[in-house]
């Protein structure tokens, strides 16, 4: 079957506008795709890092030695050294390892693992140890934790 020339381009001319129309579609459904349902804000690209093997945590001795007393001693009864990012169950886990603690004035009670891995939670050993060594030691964790991935693997590393 042979086209006629005007047959010819009425179908090129066709396909080209359908080409277009799906190139218009394709970016109206990505725009679209950065807008949650729920209002018009732009979806904030969320990157994290992440790597096969541990990454360390470094926390002074000198500068909170009773939290890293208190890590070291808990590791030497059993619990895990190798840890893994749970930032979405760090709530639940810190109910489930304080309940029935109670609180006392100047301290925090310290739990280990933290709340912020997926082996924290009910069983972790907790101690009390001076709020202000508790809070700068997990300040400094947090800081470090903060650009991987949830389910990334790390370990303490306790240094002079």
């Amino acid at each position: 079957m042979r086209l006629s020339a005007s047959s010819y381009a009425r179908k090129a001319h066709s396909l080209r506008n359908s080409l277009a129309v799906l190139a218009l579609l394709a970016v109206l459904l990505t725009a679209f795709a950065a807008f949650p349902a729920a209002g018009l804000a732009p979806a904030t690209a969320q990157s994290c890092a992440s790597q096969r093997y541990s990454v360390y945590i470094e926390l002074s001795r000198s500068r909170y030695p009773y939290t890293t007393d208190h890590i070291s001693d808990a590791i030497a009864a059993g619990e895990a050294a190798l840890l893994h990012i749970d930032r979405a169950g760090a709530d639940q886990n810190r109910r489930e390892s304080l309940a029935g603690i109670p609180t006392k004035s100047g301290y925090d009670r310290d739990e280990y693992p933290p709340a912020v891995s997926r082996e924290g939670g009910y069983g972790a050993n907790v101690r009390y140890v001076p709020s202000a060594d508790n809070r700068g030691a997990g300040s400094v964790m947090g800081s470090q934790l903060s650009g991987w991935c949830e389910g990334q693997p790390f370990r303490m590393r306790l240094v002079p």
